[in-house]
């Protein structure tokens, strides 16, 4: 077993005093801990001071108000997909939750956790032995991003299972710091750089989480190895036009940095620009050309599950 390095902790009772705490150096924020203790094991992170939102009461709680759903980041996993409005009115949120992991760790893991994932990549999320055989890699420690050796950036991948549904969604996310509170829509998050991965600054804190409860038709798909712990090889979700002449589009994720979002003019098309518009890299064990057909695959599986969903609601897809 590995263990975890040396650190302080601390657990505060609001978010400012949190982000007071972040403003020093060597400090992290941990929520459920599920991916940041691991990477900690690994020595991936190896911060000398953990920041806890455990007692921070404004990162709790589900409020449906003013037509939107207020979600608090400390709210686990399978809080949210249990949530009677989420289950009714946002279920690719749900569906997009219960893919994470097992549900052991869906009791544990937060949404705003989730949303802040780091970047993944196989010569990344390594012990540090395995890492160090290799002279470890861009993003910790090292020289030369092992994806792309001639090139001059990290090519992890964002893998976090919510992301591509909230986007399509429209939801956006609250950010408190002692400079005050700022909201931002979660597609306008996240960077193409697999080192930097996060428009967010270290003293942050992501507190809750704001959906608009529109009659939005979404769609989530993930692909994995298992269907259970594994990340995913390829995750999408799938939108239907809000109104007539609107757009089909289309996330996908866990192929890049960032996020790529697609649109057309047709459902038909949808899974064609996909498959063009993505280019995925040797970050996963499976084979990029694989991966990158499988987008295909999955943005039409996501389709007839949108209509199966167009269906059910009486809705004309």
């Amino acid at each position: 077993m590995l263990p975890l390095p040396h650190f302080e902790y601390f657990a505060p009772t609001d978010a400012v005093e949190a982000s007071r705490l972040l403003a020093l150096p060597d400090s992290r924020l941990v929520a459920g801990g599920t991916d940041l203790l691991v990477s900690m094991k690994h020595r991936l992170f190896e911060p000398k001071l953990l920041v806890s939102t455990r007692r921070i009461a404004e990162l709790r709680g589900v409020v449906a108000a003013d037509g939107w759903l207020s979600i608090g980041a400390g709210c686990t996993l399978r809080e949210i997909s249990r949530h009677a409005v989420v289950q009714q009115r946002l279920p690719a949120l749900a569906a997009a939750c219960r893919t994470v992991a097992t549900p052991t760790l869906q009791a544990m893991a937060t949404l705003g956790g989730n949303l802040m994932l780091d970047t993944r990549c196989m010569y990344y999320n390594q012990p540090a032995g395995w890492r160090a055989s290799l002279g470890y890699c861009l993003k910790r420690e090292g020289t030369t991003c092992h994806v792309a050796p001639k090139g001059r950036g990290c090519y992890a991948a964002q893998a976090a299972d919510t992301v591509p549904a909230l986007w399509l969604l429209g939801a956006e996310a609250e950010f408190v710091s002692v400079s005050g509170a700022r909201r931002v829509a979660v597609s306008q998050m996240y960077r193409d750089d697999g080192m930097d991965w996060l428009h967010v600054r270290a003293d942050e804190v992501l507190t809750r989480i704001y959906l608009p409860l529109e009659d939005r038709l979404v769609a989530h798909r993930k692909l994995r190895t298992r269907q259970a712990i594994d990340y995913a090889q390829v995750l999408v979700a799938v939108s239907a036009p809000g109104q007539p002449g609107g757009l089909w589009s289309a996330v996908i994720s866990s192929v890049a940095p960032r996020p790529i979002r697609v649109e057309s003019d047709t459902a038909e098309g949808l899974a064609e620009l996909a498959f063009r518009g993505s280019q995925p890299l040797g970050t996963h064990l499976a084979s990029a050309p694989w991966r990158k057909k499988m987008v295909r695959v999955e943005v039409a599986r996501a389709l007839e599950a949108l209509d199966v969903l167009s269906r059910a609601r009486g809705v004309g897809a």
